[in-house]
């Protein structure tokens, strides 16, 4: 049995790594929606549109890269739980979890689907302005 002590640190990482998994989570999911706005400004041929929401979806991945940064800065001090947590941000299953690990699992998956979306909006995206040049084409 744990102390007590020694549980409440772990409930602490837990929610610590909930609140990021929550913070990158919407970043990705503003990601997909402006790259979803940056198709329709594109479709219209509204050039200012465009030019804005590239800028602020750079501005976003910025967000979610310093989001990855914080998490794994946290991870680095988890000590005998981190390989534990890293797999849960992996979006893969541990043994025994809580109901906050749960939830860290199902951001984790979840940020994975979205960012596979934007991603292929992007796809789309990069195809119709760059043709062959595109980033996407091999």
């Amino acid at each position: 049995m744990k102390a007590p002590e020694e549980k409440d640190d772990r409930t602490e990482l837990e929610e610590m790594l909930l609140r990021l998994a929550q913070r990158e989570y919407r970043k990705c999911c503003e990601i997909e929606d402006l790259t979803r706005q940056m198709a329709e400004a594109l479709d219209h041929d509204d050039q200012v549109s465009f030019g804005m929401l590239l800028k602020m979806r750079g501005e976003t991945m910025a967000e979610v890269e310093k989001a990855r940064r914080d998490r794994n800065t946290l991870l680095k001090a988890c000590g005998n739980l981190r390989g534990r947590f890293e797999e849960l941000n992996k979006g893969q299953e541990v043994p025994g979890m809580s109901g906050i690990e749960n939830r860290i699992l199902a951001l984790s998956l979840s940020r994975r689907e979205a960012l596979g979306r934007a991603k292929e909006s992007d796809k789309r995206v990069s195809r119709r302005l760059a043709g062959d040049k595109s980033y996407y084409s091999s």
